[in-house]
């Protein structure tokens, strides 16, 4: 992959998180803000893989990522069949 895609993605994942928290504050909302923590955490683990050349998807890091994406799934899935339930959808 390029240099020029790999500084996108770190890019791309940072505005994301931006966008997201600023449609937390204007929501007063809690979902925004899950959603918003896991682009957090993806434009720190692609800036590591990038910026610092680190194997970040390789090995036991790898698994990690994996489990991390795993539960920030289930927890957007959660509060989403929660929120289905609490407005009686």
């Amino acid at each position: 992959m390029s240099e020029f895609l790999e500084n996108i993605y770190v890019y791309l994942w940072g505005a994301l998180a931006l966008l997201t928290v600023i449609v937390g504050i204007k929501q007063r909302a809690v979902y925004p803000f899950i959603i918003a923590l896991f682009f957090i955490f993806m434009t720190i683990w692609y800036g590591l893989r990038t910026f610092g050349e680190y194997e970040m998807f390789s090995g036991s890091l790898g698994v990690i990522f994996r489990i991390v994406c795993l539960v920030f799934l289930a927890a957007i899935v959660g509060f989403y069949i929660f929120y289905r339930k609490k407005s009686g959808k």
